[in-house]
């Protein structure tokens, strides 16, 4: 562990730091200009269907029509009875309303973006052909789902935080419930197609995980700010600038990084208003801040390195962590 310890650095190699931190904003600089602008890359053909507005919007539509154009809407278990209630349910017609101002000239175009890069950056992948948007009940666990080839989006959880038809969920969830974080979610639903799956359950497995799924964000939607792709605020996003040593310090000092204990991913991985140090870090802290940690763990890998975005998403943790020398 010395090797993570804070050291007395003399003047020589405080010099030397600053010369490779020069160099460093040198390759960094020139590296930020790499992603092509999406009107450069090829069309991707997509169609968008919006669900809700032909089961909520037109009623005169009849129900075997609905069922026989999608079928993996309707589960055959359900009667039609439940859905004729459904797009009649007053609290469901409320919601129905609520998205029509959602995203009105902009949603494909949005998305179509993404999908470029996904198509430019990942050329051998079966990218979904159809985007269906439809109403979940404001499920915010399920914000858009990648089921092969359809990408589905709960158009419902992007009404924004103030809402009146978010009552009652938390706030630090109902902050994300916007319009701004729709390539966000986008990105998130893709990324498990490139993503390796691993069998370790380690806090540094876990974070390295999150840290790819936000490096891909970098490629896919280059255009966002940087807090966004987290769904941080930009006070959070400034907090974890301000705090990357104090955070990883004590992950290191608590000897957590290849420890089992499932409530570290509870404390520092899942969505939550803070994390959990039980310490004056609470205080002001993001949630999710072992997800941020594992992003700049793999950003420092790659810049060392110079590796490309596949050999980053192939690398597995403990070369990540040995060859980023990561120690903020």
């Amino acid at each position: 562990m010395g090797t993570y310890r804070h050291c007395k650095i003399t003047g020589f190699f405080w010099h030397l730091k600053a010369v490779l931190f020069g160099l460093s904003l040198i390759v960094s600089g020139c590296s930020s200009s790499t992603h092509p602008k999406p009107q450069d890359l090829p069309e991707f053909p997509f169609e968008l269907i919006r669900f809700e507005h032909v089961f909520f919007g037109d009623l005169n539509t009849p129900l075997d029509q609905l069922k026989s154009q999608y079928p993996y809407f309707f589960p055959e278990q359900t009667p039609d009875f439940v859905w004729e209630e459904k797009r009649t349910n007053s609290l469901q017609q409320a919601l129905f309303k609520a998205t029509q101002t959602l995203f009105k000239d902009d949603l494909k175009q949005r998305t179509s973006n993404v999908l470029r890069y996904a198509n430019h950056y990942f050329p051998n992948d079966k990218l979904p052909r159809k985007v269906i948007t439809l109403l979940t009940d404001v499920d915010y666990s399920l914000r858009a789902v990648d089921a092969d080839s359809l990408l589905l989006i709960s158009i419902d959880t992007y009404l924004g935080e103030s809402h009146p038809l978010y009552e009652g969920i938390p706030q630090y969830i109902k902050n994300s419930l916007v319009p701004e974080h729709l390539e966000s979610e986008l990105i998130d639903a893709l990324s498990n197609r490139y993503i390796q799956k691993t069998n370790s359950r380690s806090f540094l497995s876990r974070m390295v995980t999150h840290g790819k799924r936000l490096l891909i964000h970098d490629y896919l939607a280059p255009d966002l700010m940087a807090h966004q792709h987290i769904q941080y605020t930009q006070n959070q996003w400034d907090w974890a600038i301000s705090h990357e040593s104090d955070v990883w310090r004590y992950f290191v000092d608590n000897e957590w990084l290849f420890s089992t204990d499932e409530s570290l991913r509870f404390r520092f991985l899942n969505l939550s208003p803070y994390s959990k140090f039980y310490s004056y870090l609470d205080e002001n802290s993001p949630g999710r801040i072992g997800q941020w940690i594992g992003y700049r763990m793999v950003k420092a890998y790659q810049k060392r390195t110079g590796a490309s975005l596949q050999e980053v998403l192939a690398a597995n943790a403990q070369e990540i962590l040995k060859k980023s020398r990561y120690n903020p």
